[in-house]
């Protein structure tokens, strides 16, 4: 997900029917730029090399645990065959993610530390060359958690395969210096990640019941929300993080720099 807003513009945007490395192009109504949806950059046209600010976001989840969390939400209907509806009840890509094919171009995907249609959870991480301090403070009384301060220096990226959320939801791991919480339920397929700061100290977080969790203050946090429900932090928020639900080899094409989070 993307702000559709670049330098005091707003941008509409649609779907260009066309494909760069194997994945969709939308484009801009305004100048017809082209744009990745995976990396949020334009590739052609007037606006090319500008870059989308990323939002962070819930890539998919069981419509009832949404509406239990944010019961006010409002569901986009789309044109479907002459009517408005708010859902298809058909995949149209059913037989493609069941089979072995990886896109339409025919390119030999070389990447074998996965097999190349394993579901990942995508995650980049930017910081500052020599930033040593916590980035990006819980917020206080249901506020969303302060921004860190990071600089477009160093950016590193990794892979969580969704194979590793068999026994547990919860992955506490270390990117580029962040500490982040990864968040996986596979019966929902709810995904979400976070900067697991609380008042500028680092904590660790355990699962315990569906997409609930305690950190070592014995605070419960809802990390459909991000928000401490209970306990010594109860009412500040997590800062999320962008993340994307991708298959290894569109994002290990991406992102050949790539590391695979290993337990």
């Amino acid at each position: 997900m993307y702000s559709r807003e670049l330098e005091e513009e707003t941008y509409t945007f649609g779907v260009s029917g066309k494909l760069w490395r194997d994945s969709l192009l939308m484009y801009d109504h305004q100048t017809r730029s082209l744009w990745s949806h995976i990396t949020g950059k334009a590739i052609q046209g007037p606006l090319k090399g500008k870059q989308l600010k990323p939002l962070a976001s819930m890539p998919q989840i069981e419509w009832n645990k949404w509406m239990t969390n944010y019961p006010n939400t409002k569901v986009l209907s789309v044109p479907f065959r002459g009517s408005m509806v708010e859902s298809l009840s058909h995949d149209t890509y059913q037989r493609y993610h069941a089979s072995r094919d990886t896109g339409v171009s025919g390119m030999k995907y070389t990447d074998k530390r996965l097999p190349n249609k394993s579901l990942v959870i995508g995650v980049q991480v930017q910081r500052k060359y020599g930033e040593d301090r916590l980035d990006g403070e819980a917020g206080a009384d249901g506020q969303d958690g302060a921004d860190g301060a990071v600089a477009h220096y160093n950016t590193q990226y990794r892979a969580y395969p969704l194979t590793q959320f068999a026994k547990t939801a919860i992955l506490n791991d270390t990117v580029n210096g962040v500490p982040l919480l990864i968040f996986h339920d596979k019966k929902s397929f709810a995904t979400a990640v976070f900067r697991r700061i609380v008042d500028n100290k680092v904590g660790l977080f355990t699962s315990t019941d569906g997409h609930f969790a305690k950190d070592n203050s014995d605070t419960e946090w809802n990390l459909i929300t991000g928000k401490a429900t209970s306990g010594k932090h109860k009412g500040k928020r997590l800062q999320r993080l962008s993340s994307v639900n991708i298959y290894w080899f569109a994002w290990a094409r991406f992102y050949p720099e790539t590391t695979i989070y290993k337990p």
